[in-house]
């Protein structure tokens, strides 16, 4: 799953250098970086997934090396008092719990491996997008459309959550707080659609202008 999430988020990447270069509105370029947050978003629960998964393991493994412990006292208490069936079964029972803790010592192992790898995988997305970010912010001080700029202030909400998240790497319950509070933002803009203007009152207008003017119908 990781990596077709990060083939998608290269594929969001390889558009977002596109519409760069043909200089298109930032309400485009602003719809390609959403797409990139989400699937940063997305990975960053999977990893919060696998560190869960990793804690499960190793405290699964614990436990093994507890019943590891009581079997081999049994066998021991057993032998003492020459009870020689009593510790056959506290060995042979103590010798399943010991492949199981190595079954599970390997998987932890595993688990750890790759929390670090994709650490590594969604920090270097978060440093992308930072910097798509930048570039986006220089395209928009080249154009003067207003809808562009409305477009901006509305993500500048959501970068400063993202923001926040890459620094919270690591935190299990935060990955989840951070993958939920991602949801709330919007950053889907049309660039053909119409800039809305306020509505104006022209009969109220007019009649500010006869009040200025001394006049009354």
């Amino acid at each position: 799953m990781f990596e077709d999430l990060r083939r998608a988020f290269r594929e969001a990447m390889d558009n977002f250098q596109k519409e760069l270069s043909r200089d298109h509105v930032p309400g485009t370029v602003d719809r390609l970086l959403s797409g990139m947050v989400d699937e940063v978003t997305e990975a960053k629960t999977r990893l919060a997934d696998l560190e869960h998964q990793l804690e499960k393991t190793r405290a699964e493994a614990a436990r093994e090396a507890s019943e590891i412990a009581t079997c081999d006292r049994r066998a021991e208490m057993a032998r003492q008092i020459g009870d020689e069936e009593t510790e056959r079964v506290a060995m042979e029972y103590g010798d399943r719990h010991r492949r199981r803790k190595e079954v599970l010592d390997n998987k932890a192992e595993a688990l750890a491996e790759e929390v670090v790898l994709r650490t590594g995988e969604v920090d270097e997305m978060l440093d992308k997008v930072k910097e798509a970010r930048t570039r986006r912010d220089a395209l928009a001080a080249e154009s003067g459309r207003t809808g562009a700029r409305e477009s901006i202030r509305e993500s500048d909400a959501l970068f400063s959550e993202l923001d926040r998240m890459a620094e919270k790497i690591g935190d299990t319950n935060a990955e989840a707080d951070a993958a939920r509070s991602m949801g709330e933002f919007d950053l889907r803009v049309d660039p053909d659609e119409p800039i809305r203007r306020p509505a104006v009152d022209y009969d109220a207008a007019l009649e500010e202008l006869k009040r200025r003017m001394g006049r009354s119908d």
